[in-house]
C-alpha cells in the first residue's frame, strides 16, 4: 500500500513509506500506541496490517499535531467529535481516495475500540462516520427503443415455439420479467412456478436476506408467463419447479441467464454491453421517467432504503431531488 497511512490516492498529496515511518517515529514512547501495537501483534495481524494501521495513527497525530503532547504521547482521549469529522474533512481535501478514507477509518475505529475496552476513553470519536462513497459506475441503460427491440427478439427466431422446445417463449418471458420488473439475476433464476399468484398477476420473489416480496406481473410480462405456461401445460394441468428451466428441468443458472440476455441483444443489434443488472437498471430510470413514485420503485427492486433506489438511477440529480422533496413534504410528521 502506497501513500501516507492508505494505499491509494487519487494523485499528488505527500506519499512516501520514509515519511509514514517518520510519523511513526514520533510516537514510539507514547503508551497507548504501543500497547495498541502489541495487541495486534499477539492477535497474529500480518505485518502489512499492523504497519497500515500504525501508519494511520501516526497520521492522525500528524493533521491534529496540537494533541501531541510532546514525549509523552499524543492525548488520544481529547479527540472529539468535531476534531474527528475535521480529520475526515482533511484527509479528503488532501485528495484521499473515497476506499482510502474509509480503510483509515476502519483503523481508526478498531483503535478506539481498544481505548475504549481498556477504559483509556470514554467513546470512540469516529463511531458512525463514514468516509465519502466512492464513485462506482453505473451499467449501460438501454433507450426505451433499445429495450423493447430487445425483450421481443425471441419472437423473432425463425419457426414454431415448439420445434425450439419452447426456448424462444422462456427466453421471452425472461427478458420481459428482468425489464418490467426490476429483479436481480439470482432472484430470478430462484422462481418456482409455486411462486406464481392465480392468473400470474405476481411473484413471490426471494431477495436478499431471505427477504421475501411480492411483485406485480402486468403487460407483455404477464402475457409472456402465460404462454410459456400454456406451452409447457397445455392441459392446464397445474406447474411446480423451477420458472425458468433447461433442458433437463432444472433451474437456469446465473451464467445460463446472462448468457440468453446477451444472445438477444447481440441479435437485436445492439452496440450497448447489455446484462441483466442492466435491464434492472433500466426498469427503475424509465419507471421514474415515467412519474413512478420513488417508494414504489423502491419497494418492486426490493431496495432497505431509498438511498439504494436513488443510485440505481440515471435520471438527472435535479429531477431526483424534485422527486425526494415531494416525498418529505407529503411524509406526516412523526408523532412525538
Amino acid at each position: 500500500m502506497g501513500g501516507v497511512g492508505s494505499g491509494h490516492r487519487r494523485g499528488g498529496g505527500e506519499g512516501g513509506g520514509d515519511r509514514s515511518d517518520g510519523r511513526q517515529s514520533r510516537l514510539l514512547g507514547d503508551p497507548l500506541f504501543n500497547s495498541y501495537r502489541r495487541s495486534l501483534l499477539l492477535s497474529g495481524r500480518s505485518p502489512r496490517t499492523l504497519k497500515a494501521a500504525m501508519d494511520d495513527l501516526a497520521l492522525l497525530s500528524t493533521l491534529e499535531e496540537r494533541l501531541l503532547a510532546g514525549g509523552e504521547g499524543f492525548l488520544w482521549e481529547r479527540l472529539d467529535r468535531p476534531r474527528a469529522l475535521r480529520f475526515v474533512k482533511r484527509l479528503h481535501d488532501r485528495g484521499y481516495a473515497p476506499s482510502s478514507i474509509s480503510r483509515i477509518l476502519s483503523s481508526l475505529r478498531g483503535f478506539y475500540g481498544f481505548l475504549v475496552e481498556q477504559g483509556h476513553a470514554a467513546d470512540d470519536p469516529f463511531a458512525g462516520i463514514s468516509g465519502p462513497r466512492a464513485d462506482r459506475p453505473l451499467p449501460p441503460m438501454l433507450t426505451e427503443t433499445e429495450a423493447e427491440a430487445l425483450v421481443t427478439a425471441p419472437a423473432h427466431v425463425e419457426g414454431p415455439a415448439s420445434e425450439d422446445g419452447g426456448r424462444s417463449l422462456r427466453d421471452r418471458a425472461i427478458l420481459e420479467l428482468f425489464y418490467q420488473t426490476g429483479v436481480r439475476l439470482s432472484e430470478l433464476c430462484g422462481l418456482l412456478w409455486e411462486d406464481a399468484a392465480s392468473g400470474i398477476s405476481s411473484l413471490r420473489v426471494r431477495g436478499k436476506g431471505g427477504k421475501e416480496r411480492r411483485v406485480p406481473v402486468v403487460g407483455e410480462a404477464r402475457e409472456a408467463l402465460r404462454a410459456l405456461r400454456e406451452s409447457l401445460s397445455p392441459s392446464g394441468a397445474p406447474l411446480s419447479g423451477p420458472l425458468f428451466a433447461d433442458k433437463d428441468g432444472g433451474p437456469l443458472s446465473p451464467w445460463q441467464v446472462s448468457r440468453i440476455v446477451k444472445k438477444y441483444a447481440r441479435e437485436a443489434g445492439l452496440s450497448v454491453r447489455v446484462s441483466p443488472h442492466a435491464l434492472r437498471h433500466s426498469c427503475a430510470t424509465h419507471l421514474l421517467d415515467r412519474e413512478a413514485d420513488l417508494r414504489e420503485i423502491q419497494s418492486l427492486l426490493g431496495h432497505a432504503s431509498l438511498g439504494s433506489t436513488q443510485r440505481y438511477l440515471h435520471t438527472g440529480l435535479s429531477e431526483i431531488a424534485r422527486k425526494l422533496s415531494k416525498i418529505r413534504d407529503e411524509t406526516p410528521p412523526a408523532t412525538p
